[in-house]
């Protein structure tokens, strides 16, 4: 298992409905590559969590480099994992208010400064705990 945890700037702000349209078309591409994960959107950023077995996984993160709706990519985290996260979530998704995000944000550190990733461990369950959160009750 592998994940990869990145930060983005939507190119330009996404709707309601835009992004549900944009949910549906992941959700069953993340099925067909067996990735699971989750995706925040807030102040036209993205905040995502994508995981499983590493090719998968790295094709999809491409994938996203690649689409123009997606700018300024910070990678926080790129690594081997022991087990899922969010292994019930095809692709989660919560819509985050302004002031919310800027904390969301804040977990995943300085966007202008990669995160080393080696010893990572112990930050990763803070970053796990914060996004585990918004999808458990």
């Amino acid at each position: 298992m592998h994940h990869i945890i990145y930060l983005s700037w939507a190119t330009t702000p996404f709707s309601d409905s835009q992004l549900q349209e944009l949910l549906a078309i992941s959700r069953t591409r993340n099925a067909q590559l067996g990735v699971t994960g989750i995706l925040f959107y807030g102040n036209e950023r993205f905040v995502q969590v994508l995981e499983g077995e590493e090719a998968a996984v790295r094709t999809l993160y491409e994938r996203i480099r690649r689409d123009p709706r997606h700018g300024n990519i910070q990678t926080y985290v790129d690594k081997p994992i022991a087990e899922r996260a969010f292994a019930k979530w095809g692709m989660a998704f919560e819509p985050v208010a302004p002031q919310h995000f800027e904390r969301l944000v804040g977990y995943l550190g300085s966007t202008t400064t990669p995160i080393d990733t080696t010893g990572l461990a112990y930050s990763e369950l803070h970053i796990y705990d914060m996004l585990r959160s918004f999808v458990e009750p």
